[in-house]
């Protein structure tokens, strides 16, 4: 057991999640599999206008704002064309907003996406969930 500073944590390389935000962000891994088997745990910063793509995670994630204001929203149905593969349609269930303090439980398998509010601040919250054989789905 050793501890960790957020602050002091270097920056991930954004290349490899860059597919999976709409913009300009910071990611920091606060716990990896060296730090802790079961949890994994992420410091992320949506700079102004920033969401992730709308995805699936196979276990919980806890989503706690941290600085700035920001939104979660989860999807009730996503369709697809077959004809038009790259036309899709997503019907929101639910829209919650967050800010500094606030603390959301995304269930398991349910279709959501989170990060700034609008283009003029930048959002940051701290991301927790069990680690799982299962990969993230993304759209």
């Amino acid at each position: 057991m050793h501890k960790k500073n957020i602050v002091a944590i270097k920056a991930e390389p954004t290349e490899k999640y860059k597919d999976k935000f709409t913009g300009d962000f910071v990611i920091k891994s606060v716990f990896d599999k060296d730090d802790s088997n079961e949890q994994e745990m992420y410091n992320v910063t949506f700079k102004a206008g920033c969401r992730t793509r709308p995805h699936i995670h196979a276990s919980e994630q806890i989503l706690i704002a941290i600085e700035g204001k920001g939104v979660v929203v989860f999807a009730k149905r996503i369709k697809f064309d077959p004809d038009q593969i790259t036309k899709t349609e997503i019907e929101v269930e639910s829209t919650i907003m967050m800010e500094k303090g606030d603390v959301i439980c995304v269930p398991a398998f349910v279709l959501h996406w989170h990060g700034c509010i609008d283009n003029k601040e930048d959002f940051t919250h701290i991301a927790i969930r069990k680690r799982t054989e299962l990969d993230n789905i993304w759209f």
